[in-house]
């Protein structure tokens, strides 16, 4: 079966840059949310396995985003997706539950490894 991705992310040109990564390593995407709330309402109807969280985003930041899904789903493997300015904040995303963290901008190589690791956890 395969590995099942929600992308979330307010900016339409980095969702579409990891769709494109994540498809050529053949992970369905299942959706694209450019806000917390979306991504909330995603999850609970698409089931995805991992979903590649934005830190900085308005409304429901990533950080509060991350804790409704965690507790909406504890199996659910949340990769955070961050700029290079908020590694504190990326800190604080792992203590809060976050399997792991990517910074922008990002490698094709790099998001398939982090991808593929947290896929085996």
């Amino acid at each position: 079966m395969p590995v099942k991705i929600l992308i979330v992310d307010d900016s339409p040109q980095i969702r579409k840059s990891l769709r494109e990564i994540l498809e050529k390593l053949h992970y369905e995407v299942v959706g694209e949310a450019g806000t917390g709330i979306e991504a909330i309402s995603m999850v609970k109807t698409l089931s995805p396995d991992i979903v590649m969280l934005d830190i900085i985003m308005p409304q429901l930041g990533g950080i509060e985003t991350l804790r409704f899904l965690r507790a909406l789903d504890k199996n659910l493997k949340i990769l955070m997706v961050s700029a290079l300015d908020s590694l504190d904040k990326v800190k604080e995303c792992m203590k809060a539950g976050a399997h792991h963290y990517i910074i922008k901008p990002f490698e094709a190589e790099k998001v398939k490894e982090i991808v593929e690791k947290i896929v085996q956890q």
